[in-house]
């Protein structure tokens, strides 16, 4: 029983402060749609999940936004999305997050439930 909780609080004080690392296929979609209807839809999932946009370049397909501070992270985190076109016309969406904190080993999984959200609101609208 100690070992496990051991365990439990090793995972949660040893989270990643960007998602970087994680798997290609938890911080990517590729969609076979429109590239306006992907880039709306990249913008409203901002909103969706309660992040404050920055900024936008829909030239260069990046999208900036932050998450509002937690009781473990007083300075949030930001989430950055590039929307591009690949091969067959699909359309791909990468989600990456970081946190502003100064000690990056604490993030509590922060950056990558931020990930999860995100590409879960785009799901949701483009794929129904």
């Amino acid at each position: 029983m100690k070992r496990s909780i051991l365990a439990a609080l090793a995972i949660l004080l040893a989270g990643c402060a960007h998602t970087y690392n994680m798997p290609e296929a938890e911080r990517s979609r590729s969609y076979q749609l429109d590239a306006g209807v992907v880039w709306e839809a990249a913008l409203a999932s901002v909103d969706e999940v309660g992040l404050a946009l920055i900024e936008t370049e829909e030239e260069h397909g990046r999208i900036r936004a932050r998450a509002g501070a937690s009781i473990w992270d007083l300075k949030g985190h930001v989430l950055q999305v590039v929307v591009r076109e690949v091969a067959d016309g699909r359309i791909r969406v990468d989600a990456n997050a970081e946190s502003f904190s100064e000690d990056e080993v604490i993030d509590f999984g922060r950056s990558g439930r931020i990930v999860r959200d995100y590409l879960k609101a785009m799901d949701r609208r483009l794929t129904g």
